[in-house]
């Protein structure tokens, strides 16, 4: 049975709230838009649709349920995540404590990147596929959706990480062009300062509920 109307927009609105909560990725953009500039915050972005993709193909084929129901490789996928943003996060409150400063306009008012855009996406891409929070997600909220038994499930199951992907898209593009036109407030010492605590307090935050959290069912 094709999926209706009524349950896409459902879907659409589960995902929509879900991409526009803050949490990391507002986060990771936020702190590397302005000192790496539009293209890097893009390409982040970019990496976060790519793992919704993953993430949805892994439910399809069933490995997002296999991880679910399988302690070790739950706890595997959760160490590895958590351990990743716990970085992260010291990382940016040791920048903050040294009062790093931010990274300098070279003539002609460009910025010199810390993160080419190949390390942005690797960056916004590993953020979010090592979160089994979008697996168990994924594997709860397919069967809601899909006939897991009709031949059409692929593509309709892929249609639904699309628009996952694409709400994702325009909603985190807009937060970096945003971000891009307040960039010179932002660069302010103490403003930056203030963004790097914050958000480094934020991934040890989500890390450290991520490191204690169990697999459904456990």
């Amino acid at each position: 049975m094709p999926l209706g109307f009524d349950s896409y927009l459902v879907f659409l609105s589960i995902v929509t709230l879900i991409v526009v909560s803050p949490g990391v990725n507002l986060a990771l953009l936020i702190q590397a838009t302005p000192t790496n500039g539009r293209y890097a915050g893009l390409m982040m972005t970019a990496g976060f649709c790519a793992a919704i993709m993953v993430h949805a193909s892994l439910a399809l084929i069933g490995v997002g349920a296999i991880i679910m129901a399988s302690a070790m490789l739950f706890s595997i996928l959760k160490i590895a995540g958590a351990s990743y943003l716990i970085w992260l996060g010291i990382k940016a409150l040791a920048a903050s404590v040294r009062g790093c400063p931010v990274p300098a306009v070279v003539p002609g008012g460009t910025m010199t990147p810390s993160l080419d855009l190949r390390r942005s996406f690797l960056r916004g891409f590993l953020t979010n596929i090592l979160n089994p929070k979008p697996a168990i997600f994924y594997v709860a909220a397919f069967p809601q959706f899909l006939d897991t038994s009709g031949p059409a499930t692929w593509v309709a199951g892929l249609g639904l990480g699309a628009s996952h992907a694409t709400i994702a898209l325009i909603f985190y593009g807009c937060v970096v062009l945003t971000v891009e036109r307040t960039t010179k407030w932002l660069r302010r010492p103490t403003v930056w300062r203030t963004i790097q605590s914050m958000t480094g307090m934020l991934y040890i935050f989500v890390g450290g509920r991520l490191m204690f959290s169990r697999a459904p069912g456990v």
